[in-house]
């Protein structure tokens, strides 16, 4: 693999803690432990959104081979790498399907366990946050 070396000098990537805002405060903690749990498998990987979808959390990642590419690494890696980037690329993924799967029972504004609400929009809410004011 070739690095351009005024590409590969960027800064850190943007990792979860610097996408906190995008959503509701309850569903930090959820991004605390995902943010955590990521690090175990991909020290490096990077954010491109965070954001509430369809009342749900939705976090997409760079990691792996992509993460090497928006970096500015090209070529093709070794078989060993390849099969550790497949690696690290598998269990991120299913790291972050757990959580936005789990986000569907935490109250998005509080954090208290909530449930899928449809009205205007869908948002997972609890029955607290979700009475009207």
């Amino acid at each position: 693999m070739t690095s351009d070396p005024a590409v590969s000098d960027q800064r850190a990537p943007q990792q979860i803690p610097d996408h906190l805002d995008a959503v509701g405060p309850g569903w930090h903690p959820l991004l605390g432990r995902l943010h955590e749990e990521l690090l175990g498998v991909s020290p490096t990987y990077g954010v491109q959104q965070v954001k509430e979808k369809y009342g749900l959390l939705r976090v997409y990642l760079l990691t792996g081979m992509v993460r090497q590419m928006s970096m500015g690494i090209t070529g093709r890696p070794d078989p060993d790498q390849e099969a550790r980037f497949e690696a690290e690329d598998g269990a991120a993924t299913a790291l972050v399907r757990a959580a936005e799967q789990e986000s569907g029972t935490i109250c998005e504004a509080c954090g208290e366990p909530g449930e899928l609400r449809d009205r205007a929009w869908l948002k997972t809410l609890c029955d607290g946050c979700a009475a009207p004011r």
